[in-house]
């Protein structure tokens, strides 16, 4: 008995919170409704609204970034390099910046990867080869890296996303040629 109500009063609470939850949202969606930089994040395949709105509130004005790698460097998505004397260490991301920012990355690179007709795309190619070696947490780290930095270019010029742009084969660097012939 007293377990039922229990369960009554926790259901209560998530309906409320969900009710609010689509109130938040559509107040989101009025406030983003003309907004640019949404209208060209939503253009990404696998890139949803909240997402979008995640990377807008977080971003600001993406002038204030001279390169891409900066971009990537305030998301906090790149390695941590300790520099000493003639050795030089890399490490595991800074996680400098907003842990919502980052998030928001990686779940674009994984709405990314869902999508059925991104298997051509070269960022896909490298996180399946790299995902073999390094594992798929550092894979997916890394191609978030890589999706901000695209991100970036994209916001910089105010273009709609090219996916014609993301087709081709990956190469890895270290292969010879013949290599490559025979795995494929």
């Amino acid at each position: 008995m007293l377990e039922a109500q229990s369960v009554k009063l926790m259901l209560e609470i998530i309906d409320t919170f969900a009710q609010k939850i689509k109130i938040i949202e559509k107040q989101l969606e009025e406030l983003t409704k003309d907004d640019e930089m949404v209208k060209l994040l939503l253009t990404i395949r696998g890139c949803g609204k909240i997402t979008a709105w995640i990377i807008r509130a977080y971003t600001e004005d993406i002038s204030r970034f001279a390169n891409s790698k900066k971009y990537a460097a305030f998301c906090g998505l790149v390695p941590k390099v300790k520099d000493s004397n003639e050795t030089v260490h890399h490490g595991s991301i800074t996680r400098h910046g907003p842990v919502e920012l980052r998030t928001a990355f990686v779940q674009l690179f994984m709405g990314m990867r869902r999508c059925k007709d991104t298997k051509s795309w070269r960022m896909i190619q490298r996180y399946e080869y790299m995902k073999k070696n390094k594992g798929s947490g550092k894979s997916i780290i890394s191609e978030a890296r890589k999706t901000a930095e695209n991100v970036w270019a994209l916001l910089t010029a105010k273009t709609e996303f090219d996916s014609a742009k993301m087709t081709g084969i990956y190469k890895p660097m270290n292969l010879p040629e013949q290599a490559l012939a025979a795995a494929n």
